[in-house]
């Protein structure tokens, strides 16, 4: 008897060991990210921010709103990029307003209605703030925050997928949408529901040219809109992700950080976008973050080690006059952290004694 209980003995050992494993994970969330897909069908669109359109509700679930706390107000923009980092433009963080404090600051997720919250939306504080380290006007204008706990991830809360490092081709990428709660015409109202615009992206050759930005525009950066103008970001939605769809697949990767322009939505000055392609050996360094597969294979899963860095924010210097960034001026906002649930451990071994019973 002994011969056949040890096997049956060994085998639901296993089988518990597999099962605290699984559930360890997944209560941790340390399980492999599948980044970039959407819960909700949404039909594309050649939307706009500036002019207006009302996102549909989880189209676009790593769109993260930055908001300073102390006046309960959305500034800026941000991409969901793992369970621990957010991904945003460096200007966003003036150190003459005191805007470089990570404490001024706090993140909002699954948020589309600025002024009603949803069930399912989180908020966080921000542990580290690290802006790009040669951070100068409109050069490197790239920033990562590091929230305090875990992000949730749900139908409404998703992580984008980012593109491996290396150069940007522009041939690889449809369906790009930028997206945020900027104003809706220059110099107008800021958006109280999450607007999006469809988007194309223009060779960079295009965008250098004299009539158009000449050389404020290099190989870090990449131009979106229109030749005609008319669709834009525009203030306020800096910081937010440039998403595009790889060719040949269901995935959105954040290809761009909105950054500036001149004006908004004006002819021959499209928005211009700095490009994760160049940045993305930074974002790894600062972040821990593994860009571990190649973009050509439609999936990109990114492993997360919660690296906390500790370096302070650049300085922001003085900006051309006719450049145009994301701050906006404050709205309103009613919040509400509504964290994830979590399973105690004394909980969680009566569960497991309970189920490995059946096991002996």
């Amino acid at each position: 008897m002994s011969a056949d209980l040890r096997p049956a003995v060994s085998s639901g050992l296993l089988f518990c060991a597999a099962f605290l494993a699984a559930f360890i994970a997944s209560t941790n969330g340390e399980s492999r990210l599948e980044c970039g897909k959407r819960a909700v069908h949404v039909r594309t669109s050649q939307s706009r921010i500036v002019g207006g359109r009302d996102a549909v509700e989880g189209a676009w679930p790593w769109q993260v709103s930055l908001q300073v706390t102390n006046r309960r107000a959305h500034v800026c923009g941000a991409t969901i990029i793992s369970q621990w980092w957010l991904l945003s433009a460096a200007h966003c963080f003036p150190s003459t307003s005191g805007f470089n404090n990570k404490d001024q600051w706090k993140a909002v997720m699954g948020l589309r209605d600025l002024s009603r919250p949803a069930k399912w939306t989180i908020s966080r504080k921000i542990d580290a703030l690290i802006l790009h380290e040669k951070y100068h006007e409109v050069q490197n204008d790239v920033a990562v925050l590091k929230v305090d706990k875990a992000i949730n991830f749900g139908d409404y809360i998703q992580v984008a997928c980012l593109p491996k490092p290396g150069k940007f081709h522009i041939e690889k990428w449809s369906h790009c949408h930028v997206t945020g709660w900027g104003l809706m015409e220059q110099n107008g109202a800021p958006a109280r529901i999450l607007q999006e615009a469809g988007v194309r992206l223009i060779p960079l050759e295009t965008c250098q040219q004299p009539n158009w930005y000449g050389g404020l525009v290099n190989d870090h950066m990449i131009c979106a809109g229109f030749a005609g103008g008319g669709i834009d970001a525009c203030q306020g939605d800096s910081g937010g992700p440039l998403s595009c769809q790889l060719k040949g697949t269901d995935r959105f990767f954040v290809v761009g950080v909105v950054s500036w322009g001149k004006g908004c939505a004006e002819r021959f000055k499209p928005g211009v976008y700095t490009s994760t392609n160049t940045y993305g050996e930074w974002i790894e360094k600062k972040t821990g973050i593994s860009i571990s597969q190649s973009e050509d294979s439609g999936v990109e899963y990114m492993s997360d080690y919660g690296i906390a860095a500790t370096e302070s924010s650049a300085e922001n210097p003085s900006v051309p006059s006719n450049i145009q960034f994301g701050t906006n001026q404050p709205t309103s906002m009613v919040q509400r952290h509504l964290p994830g649930r979590t399973i105690p451990l004394l909980n969680l071994l009566i569960l497991l004694y309970h189920f490995c019973t059946d096991c002996f």
